[in-house]
């Protein structure tokens, strides 16, 4: 009797412990806060999402994954400057997003000329959604 009250004690003290709520609006709203920025040219914005260990991987600017901030910073102004200031309209469909814990998965993709496929790692720190990851890649359709 004893060993089963300690180990009911121990389950429910470790299970509260590592049993974490999720948290998908505010991923949402974080990924939405992300694509405004873009859509808008916002450079502050963009580089304030990303943590500042992430990393990406954008082939079509590069062909190394990206290290940290300032790496992913260049991808974006580099971007930037090929749009000649000219807003974007990027709308994700298809999104997908799952959440556990501290890091969300979010998937979606945009489809176009060539269907540009987006997966983003978000991990919750200090209370924020930053991005941890981006790997972007396109597929042209035929």
């Amino acid at each position: 009797m004893r060993h089963t009250a300690f180990a009911l004690s121990l389950l429910l003290l470790f299970g509260c412990a590592t049993t974490r709520t999720t948290d998908e609006a505010g991923v949402r709203a974080a990924m939405a806060s992300f694509m405004d920025a873009l859509n808008n040219l916002d450079v502050e914005r963009i580089s304030a999402a990303f943590a500042e260990d992430a990393t990406a991987f954008v082939p079509v600017a590069q062909p190394q994954r990206a290290n940290g901030r300032a790496e992913i910073d260049a991808i974006f102004r580099g971007y930037i400057a090929g749009t000649k200031g000219q807003k974007t309209n990027l709308v994700p469909q298809d999104m997908r997003i799952e959440t556990g814990g501290d890091f969300a998965v979010v998937t979606f993709q945009i489809p176009g000329g060539s269907t540009a496929r987006r997966t983003f790692v978000f991990r919750r720190i200090a209370g924020r959604w930053l991005i941890t990851h981006l790997h972007a890649s396109n597929f042209r359709v035929q």
